[in-house]
């Protein structure tokens, strides 16, 4: 039986690789001859930096709030990635509660973009989420300064998202600690960087799908001429997880919030069309699972455990929602359609 363990983080309580970690567990104690590639993965938010490889530089740069922050960073030959979490994450605000939705800026996140630059990196991917400023990307254009505009393919933002621009206010302050006047006050200050971008750069930004990743920084770096892709699948391609999904009999992928919106540009929503694609069975762990996501193979640790269970033993936890939801489905009817098939030989390519 040849297993793929694909899940993101689980936000606050377990980074990837350990929820991939503890699923594996769970697949090595029900199947002890399973091949089980496990291959933690992320779509652009705070944890990409870790699927691509972690950080080998750290240096200080401007937080969210206008404090230095410590934040790590990638460079590899002339490939260099960064997220924009480390420089100008919510967590590093305090999250909603103690962040300034008008005050929080990108600036930190053109300051990592500078040094990569700097250092020679030829390519600099930049992860787009986990961010906590809704400031149309001003704070990291300006920390960029002459660097802008970039050559074509020089930086390339990974996004998680389809907003456009102009919705980056609406859909996404309220998690940053927005209220209603302030998310109009935003949303209005975002139609001004709008304006000031296709000014200075030729772009009109407004509605270009993916430009309000981050608070409006993705659409910042487009007008600068960064490339906008789905930054859960260029992370899969980077990762190889295509193949090894193409090649297994099961997937199991998870989060800590599954809901509508991981069929929408999350990792874990993009694992489930790769698995569908190729007709691979596919189950979900997630600490949570709102109700209009439930379905067959879903999982909520929460529902398994408890939640309090859940956040202090958080690993634990996964590996035992991960043996109840293989229990609970027909995941054992298909490890023997899998050990009927004829034994392929040698390693698992996509261990």
């Amino acid at each position: 039986m040849r297993i793929v363990i694909a899940p993101d983080k689980f936000k606050g309580t377990l980074t990837a690789r350990e929820a991939a970690d503890a699923m594996a567990a769970a697949v090595r104690e029900r199947w002890t001859g399973a091949h089980v590639a496990v291959i933690p993965i992320a779509d652009g938010g705070d944890g990409t930096l870790d699927a691509l490889g972690g950080p080998n530089r750290r240096d200080t740069v401007t937080g969210p709030l206008g404090r230095p922050v410590d934040a790590g960073w990638r460079l590899d030959g002339d490939l260099a990635v960064i997220e924009s979490a480390a420089a100008s994450g919510l967590v590093l605000a305090g999250g909603a509660e103690g962040n300034d939705p008008w005050g929080a800026t990108s600036r930190g996140v053109g300051e990592l973009i500078a040094l990569a630059l700097d250092a020679g990196a030829a390519r600099v991917l930049v992860g787009m989420g986990g961010s906590a400023m809704t400031d149309g990307g001003r704070g990291a254009i300006e920390a960029l300064g002459e660097r802008v505009p970039f050559p074509a393919g020089r930086v390339v933002a990974l996004t998680d998202t389809t907003v456009t621009f102009a919705e980056a206010a609406r859909v996404f302050a309220p998690q940053k600690g927005a209220d209603g006047p302030m998310v109009a006050r935003l949303t209005a200050r975002l139609e001004t960087d709008a304006t000031d971008w296709a000014v200075r750069f030729g772009r009109d930004v407004r509605a270009t799908p993916r430009t309000g990743a981050a608070g409006g920084l993705s659409g910042a770096l487009f007008a600068a001429g960064a490339d906008l892709v789905d930054g859960a699948a260029s992370i899969a391609d980077a990762l190889g997880l295509l193949a090894a999904i193409a090649a297994a009999d099961l997937v199991l992928t998870g989060e800590g919030a599954f809901d509508a919106t991981t069929q929408a540009g999350k990792g874990p929503g993009h694992v489930l069309a790769l698995a569908a694609a190729h007709g691979v069975p596919a189950l979900v762990v997630a600490g949570v699972v709102t109700s209009d996501a439930r379905g067959p193979g879903i999982t909520a640790v929460a529902d398994v455990v408890g939640i309090d269970r859940s956040l202090r033993h958080a690993a634990d936890a996964v590996r035992v929602a991960t043996a109840h939801v293989l229990a609970s489905t027909d995941a054992g009817r298909q490890s023997s359609c899998a050990r009927s098939r004829t034994p392929s030989t040698g390693d698992d390519p996509a261990k």
